[in-house]
């Protein structure tokens, strides 16, 4: 079981991360990714950007990142830098598990700007079901993420 109290508290404190092409993708299918870069740190690798096929405004750009496939420099780019991986791959986010790093995906991103404000808690089930419709989270993610959700309106005044 997951501690919620332990996950609100890393979302709120979410500053960015390594962000891999997909979160990219699934930010953009949202209309999210250029609010997203405008509150968190998106940093991007070189691969990343040349799969993406540009830049994103606002987003923090690496020069050089480690060898390897786009999976292993993301996670060796996270490494390097103490930042968490944000991707919907579950093989990276076993990647960046066993490297001890803090992971992410778009569900937890999207309660993480709920948690910090950033996005109104009141727009996170519109979001979630749109996500739901091309994500393809598990149910025990989905469960996750509706127990963070629940937690977050109780926390609220008048929740």
């Amino acid at each position: 079981m997951v501690d919620t109290d332990k996950l609100l508290a890393a979302l709120r404190g979410l500053a960015g991360g390594v962000v891999d092409t997909s979160t990219l993708i699934y930010l953009e299918r949202l209309e999210l990714l250029p609010r997203v870069a405008g509150c968190v740190q998106l940093v991007l690798i070189p691969q990343v950007i040349a799969e993406f096929g540009g830049e994103i405004a606002g987003a923090t750009l690496l020069a050089t990142a480690p060898t390897g496939t786009t999976d292993q420099a993301v996670c060796r780019s996270a490494s390097l830098l103490h930042l968490p991986v944000l991707s919907e791959d579950r093989q990276v986010l076993l990647a960046a598990r066993r490297l001890g790093l803090g992971y992410y995906n778009t569900l937890m991103l999207l309660l993480a700007l709920c948690a910090r404000g950033d996005l109104p808690l009141a727009a996170y089930p519109q979001l979630r079901r749109r996500l739901s419709a091309f994500a393809r989270y598990g149910r025990d993610i989905l469960a996750v993420g509706d127990a963070l959700f629940h937690a977050l309106g109780a926390a609220r005044p008048g929740g």
